[in-house]
C-alpha cells in the first residue's frame, strides 16, 4: 500500500502545472457549470447597475468587486463539503473583511489613510443614528449596498450549485430591481435591466429543471447524450426569449389598479415614519417613490432634520403672469409636539368632473378667478395642485374637507384624483386668488366665525412661554396694531433673524422644535419658519394655518409657463381675514418677499429688531447702526424667480416696484460652543457601549457555536460515549465521513489513515467506547471516573488536532511539516 501511494505521488509531481490546473478546473466546473455561474453573476449585476443609473449614491468601484468575489467564494463553498452553517460563517467573515479593505482602498490618501477615514465616517454615522442626528455621507450607503451584494452573491451561488432552490436565487435581487423601478421617477429607461434579469432568471429555471430530470434519469439507469445539457440550454434560451417578447407585448390588464393601491399603501403613516428615519440616516439618498410628485402628500407633517431636494422638473403650469403664485397641495390645521395634521373630517367622492367647491361670501373685489393648466412631469401624482383657494377642478376627485359650521361652505384640506395622474397628463383648475391690498387687509374686522376660532386658534401645550412672549415683543416693538401689521411684523422678524438652512440636525426629543429653532439653533427651513409664525400668531388670537405644496417656480419665456422643480417644494402661512378669506404670508428667508400694494418696509413706529433671547426683554433693544445685511444666497431658480415673477397682487398691467426691506443686523445664528464636558463624554460613552455590545454579541455567537458542536444532542450520554459522538461530529469538518456500516475499529483505522497525528487520542476514545458498550459488566465507580477523565483529555487532544487540520486550509502557517 505504501508503495502504491508513493508511486501516485511521484506521478502527480511529474505532471506539469498546466495539466494539474486543467484537471482541477475540470473537477471544479462540471459540464455547463461555468456558464451557469456567469448567468448568476450577470443576473445579480442588473439590480446593482440599475441602482447606479437611477442616481442612488452607490460607488460601483466598491460594490462590483464585492459582488464578484462573493459569487466566486459562494461557488467554491458550494462545491466544498462544508455544512451550511459553517459555510455561512466563513462567507460572512471573508465578506466583512473584504468590504472593509475595498472601501479603504477606494478612499483618497492611500489604504492606511483609507482605514482611518472609513472608521471615522462609520463612527460618525453610528453616533448620528443613536443620537437622532443626521448622516450626510455617501460611504455608509455604499457599505450597506456592498454588504447586501455580498450576501446576494453567496446566497445565489449556494442555492444554485448546492441545494438547487432556484426561487431563493431569483426573488431577492428581483425584489430589489422591481422596487427600484417603482420608486424611480426620472428619465432613465430601466427596461433593459429588467429584461436581462428576467432572461437570466429563466435560464436558471431551465437549468434547475434539467438538473432534476438528469437526476431522475440517473436513478432509473437511463443514459443521456453527452451534449444534452448544451442543447437543452440553447433551447431554454430561445424559449426564454420568446416568453419575454410575448409578456412584454401582452396587455397589462388591471396592473395599473394594483400599482395605484400600492401607492396608497406607501402613504400609510407607519411607512411615512419609516421614511423619515431613513431620510435622517441617509440624507444623501434622495427620497424616491411612485408618489414622488406628492410632496407633503402624507396625512401628517413631522418637523424633522435635514432635507435634500433635487432639480427634477415636477410640473409646468400655464397661468397668467403678473401675480405671485403658490401651488398648494394641502393644508395642515393642528399642531401638537412637532407634528402637523389636518382637521378634515369628511371625504367627498365625486366620480364625475368637474369638482365644484363652495366658498363663503367674500367682499366685492376681494378675490378674482384665475385659471391654471397643470402638466405633471414625474411618473405619477396622487395629489391635485392648485393656486389658493381652489374653486373648481376638471377631474374626478376625492376631497378631504371640513364644512364651515352648518353651511355648505367647504374648508378644503386636500384634493386627490380618482385615478393617478401620469407623466404628461394635464388638468385645469380655477382658483379664487386674493386681490386685496395691504390697506384693505389692515381695515378687516376681527369678527371670526366659530368654525375658524374652534380650530385655528389652537396653541399646542408644547409651545413654550418664551415663544409666546417673543411674539408679543416683536409686535409691541414694531408698533403693530392691526392683524395684518402684526402678521407682517412677525414675518419680517423671522426673515431677518432666522437663517435658512436645509441641513439642520434632528430636533432634540425633549424640546419643542419651535423653541429650539428660535432660541438655540436660529436656523431652519420653510417648515420651521411657517410653524414659528403660526405659533406666535395663534398665541395672540390670530387664526392661521400651514399650507404646503410648491413655490411659484421659474417663468420659462420659451413655453410661456411656470416650471416647477423639486427644490421648489415649500410650506407657507395662511392667515384668515373675515371677508377676504385665507391670505398668504411668506416668512421663509430663502423665498422672495411677498408684498402687496400699500406695504412698507416697516410701520413708522419700528426702530429696531428684537433679538430672540432666553428671556425676551420688555423693551426694544436697538441695534447701534442699521446696516444692510447680505441675504442668504438663493438657489439659481429662486433668483430667476425674483426677476421673472412680479411680486405684487395688483392686476395692473404695469406693476409697481416692490419695496426693499433693509433689516437690522440679526443676532449671531451660530450656536455658541459650551464647555460642558458631557459634550465630549457622552459620545465616548456611546462608542464604549457600542463596543461592549459588539463584544457581548461576539461572545454570544461563540457560546452558541460551542454549544452547537459540543452539547447539542448529548444529553444523557456518558462521558466516554459523549467523547465518541463528538469525534464523529467534528470529523465532518475535515471531510472524514464515517458510515453506519463500519464497526468502531474500522472507523478508528479510517480516521488514523486520514489523520495520523490524532492516532493516540482516537485510539483511546475508541477502545474505551468499545469496552463500555460491549464489555462484560459495570465498572467500579472510581475506575469509571478515571476513564471519564481520560476520555475528556483524549477528546481535548483529538479536537485540537481536528481543528488544526481544519484551519490549516485557510491559514497556511498552521500546516504541520512532516
Amino acid at each position: 500500500m505504501t508503495t502504491l501511494v508513493q508511486e501516485r505521488r511521484r506521478r502527480k509531481k511529474r505532471q506539469p502545472r498546466s495539466q494539474r490546473f486543467i484537471n482541477y478546473w475540470r473537477n471544479l466546473f462540471v459540464s455547463g457549470e461555468l456558464t451557469s455561474l456567469l448567468v448568476v453573476y450577470a443576473m445579480l449585476m442588473m439590480p446593482v447597475l440599475a441602482l447606479q443609473v437611477t442616481g442612488w449614491p452607490v460607488a460601483l468601484r466598491t460594490v462590483v468587486p464585492v459582488l464578484t468575489v462573493s459569487t466566486l467564494l459562494g461557488f467554491l463553498l458550494a462545491r466544498s463539503g462544508l455544512n451550511e452553517l459553517l459555510a455561512l460563517i466563513i462567507s460572512s467573515g471573508y465578506g466583512f473583511g473584504f468590504i472593509i479593505v475595498v472601501a479603504a482602498i477606494n478612499e483618497p490618501g492611500g489604504i492606511f489613510n483609507g482605514f482611518s477615514s472609513l472608521f471615522t465616517k462609520v463612527r460618525d454615522w453610528v453616533i448620528a443614528a443613536t443620537g437622532s442626528g443626521v448622516n450626510t455621507e455617501d460611504l455608509i450607503f455604499t457599505l450597506l449596498v456592498a454588504l447586501l451584494a455580498w450576501y446576494l452573491g453567496y446566497n445565489s451561488t449556494w442555492h444554485v450549485f448546492r441545494v438547487d432552490r432556484i426561487w431563493r436565487v431569483v426573488l431577492p435581487p428581483g425584489l430589489i430591481l422591481v422596487t427600484n423601478s417603482i420608486y424611480y421617477t426620472g428619465n432613465a429607461n430601466l427596461d433593459i435591466y429588467l429584461i436581462v434579469f428576467l432572461f437570466m432568471a429563466l435560464m436558471l429555471v431551465a437549468r434547475s429543471h434539467l438538473e432534476a430530470r438528469q437526476w431522475n434519469w440517473y436513478v432509473n439507469g437511463i443514459r443521456t447524450p453527452l451534449k444534452l445539457r448544451r442543447q437543452f440550454m440553447r433551447m431554454g434560451a430561445a424559449l426564454a426569449l420568446v416568453a419575454l417578447l410575448i409578456a412584454w407585448g401582452a396587455p397589462s390588464g388591471d396592473l395599473q389598479d394594483r400599482l395605484d393601491r400600492f401607492q396608497e399603501f406607501l402613504q400609510n403613516d407607519p411607512l411615512t415614519r419609516l421614511g423619515e428615519t431613513w431620510s435622517r440616516l441617509f440624507t444623501t439618498v434622495d427620497a424616491r417613490g411612485p408618489t414622488t410628485a406628492d410632496y407633503y402628500g402624507a396625512d401628517s407633517l413631522q418637523l424633522g432634520g435635514a432635507i435634500q431636494l433635487g432639480e427634477q422638473v415636477v410640473m409646468t403650469i400655464d397661468a397668467p403672469q403678473g401675480r405671485r403664485y403658490y401651488w398648494r397641495s394641502r393644508v395642515f390645521d393642528t399642531y401638537e409636539n412637532g407634528r402637523w395634521s389636518p382637521a378634515a373630517d369628511t371625504r367627498l367622492s365625486d366620480p364625475e368632473a368637474p369638482l365644484e367647491i363652495i366658498h363663503p361670501q367674500y367682499l366685492p373685489g376681494a378675490r378674482v378667478p384665475i385659471q391654471q393648466e397643470f402638466t405633471i412631469l414625474l411618473n405619477a401624482s396622487r395629489l391635485v395642485y392648485t393656486a389658493p383657494q381652489p374653486l373648481s377642478v376638471d377631474l374626478a376627485t376625492r376631497t378631504d374637507l371640513r364644512y364651515a359650521g352648518e353651511s355648505d361652505e367647504m374648508n378644503v384640506s386636500v384634493i386627490r384624483p380618482m385615478e393617478v395622474i401620469r407623466r404628461g397628463e394635464k388638468y385645469t383648475t380655477t382658483s379664487l386668488v386674493s386681490n386685496a391690498t395691504a390697506d384693505q387687509l389692515r381695515a378687516a374686522d376681527t369678527n371670526y366665525p366659530a368654525w375658524v376660532t374652534q380650530t385655528y386658534l389652537q396653541v399646542s401645550p408644547s409651545i413654550t412661554q418664551r415663544t409666546i412672549q417673543l411674539g408679543q415683543q416683536i409686535v409691541d416693538e414694531a408698533g403693530a396694531v392691526t392683524v395684518y401689521d402684526k402678521a407682517k411684523a412677525i414675518e419680517r422678524w423671522l426673515r431677518t433673524n432666522i437663517e435658512y438652512n436645509e441641513q439642520i440636525p434632528q430636533p432634540p426629543r425633549d424640546r419643542d422644535p419651535v423653541d429650539w429653532v428660535l432660541f438655540d439653533l436660529q436656523q431652519g427651513y420653510c417648515n420651521y419658519y411657517a410653524t414659528s409664525m403660526i405659533a406666535m400668531l395663534r398665541s395672540m388670537g390670530i387664526p392661521s394655518r400651514m399650507a404646503a405644496g410648491f413655490a411659484q417656480g421659474n417663468w420659462d419665456p420659451n413655453v410661456q409657463q411656470f416650471v416647477v422643480e423639486e427644490r421648489d417644494a415649500h410650506t407657507w402661512v395662511e392667515v384668515y381675514f373675515p371677508g377676504y378669506g385665507w391670505i398668504e404670508f411668506e416668512p421663509t428667508a430663502a423665498q422672495a418677499p411677498l408684498n402687496r400694494t400699500g406695504d412698507t418696509d416697516a410701520p413708522p413706529q419700528q426702530q429696531g429688531t428684537p433679538i430672540a433671547s432666553p428671556t425676551p426683554t420688555a423693551t426694544l433693544t436697538p441695534s447701534p447702526t442699521p446696516t444692510q445685511v447680505q441675504p442668504t444666497p438663493l438657489p439659481e431658480q429662486q433668483q430667476n424667480n425674483q426677476e421673472a415673477a412680479t411680486p405684487t397682487f395688483t392686476p395692473s398691467p404695469t406693476p409697481t416696484a416692490t419695496p426693499v426691506i433693509v433689516p437690522t443686523q440679526p443676532p449671531p445664528i451660530t450656536p455658541q460652543r459650551t464647555d460642558n464636558p458631557l459634550s465630549v463624554i457622552l459620545p465616548a460613552i456611546g462608542l464604549a457601549l457600542l463596543a461592549l455590545l459588539a463584544v457581548v454579541l461576539i461572545i454570544g455567537i461563540i457560546i452558541f457555536l460551542w454549544w452547537w458542536w459540543e452539547w447539542r444532542g448529548m444529553k444523557g450520554l456518558s462521558p466516554i460515549t459523549r467523547a465518541y459522538a463528538r469525534l464523529e461530529r467534528y470529523l465532518g469538518l475535515i471531510g472524514i465521513h464515517l458510515t453506519p456500516q463500519q464497526t468502531p475499529e474500522e472507523r478508528r483505522r479510517h480516521v488514523i489513515k486520514d489523520l495520523p497525528v490524532a492516532e493516540p487520542p482516537v485510539t483511546a476514545i475508541t477502545r474505551m467506547y468499545m469496552q463500555e458498550r460491549y464489555g462484560p459488566g459495570a465498572e467500579h465507580p472510581m475506575q469509571s471516573q478515571a476513564n471519564a477523565n481520560i476520555a475528556d483529555e483524549a477528546w481535548s487532544d483529538a479536537r485540537n488536532n481536528i481543528l488544526r487540520r481544519f484551519f490549516s486550509r485557510f491559514v497556511p502557517f498552521l500546516r504541520r511539516r512532516k
